[in-house]
């Protein structure tokens, strides 16, 4: 818990090189998926596929088009 009560959870976006590959791991903490969806829409430029990971857990991609799109199934 950080002070003021909030509680955060641990993320990580990486882009998707055109290879399908992960690169460019940037982590974060943040206080829930909106937050950080909205931080992963930020970090990906139009043109590049991002994904967003909390843990094992993908909670979805920015597409090439720079749209937001959950992970789950």
């Amino acid at each position: 818990m950080r002070p003021g009560g909030f509680e955060v959870k641990a993320y990580r976006i990486y882009i998707v090189g055109t290879d399908g590959r992960l690169q460019l791991g940037q982590a974060f903490e943040a206080v829930d998926d909106r937050a950080a969806v909205a931080r992963a829409e930020g970090a990906a430029s139009k043109g590049q596929t991002a994904e967003l990971w909390e843990g094992g857990r993908m909670v979805g991609r920015v597409g090439l088009d720079g749209v937001f799109r959950s992970g789950a199934n």
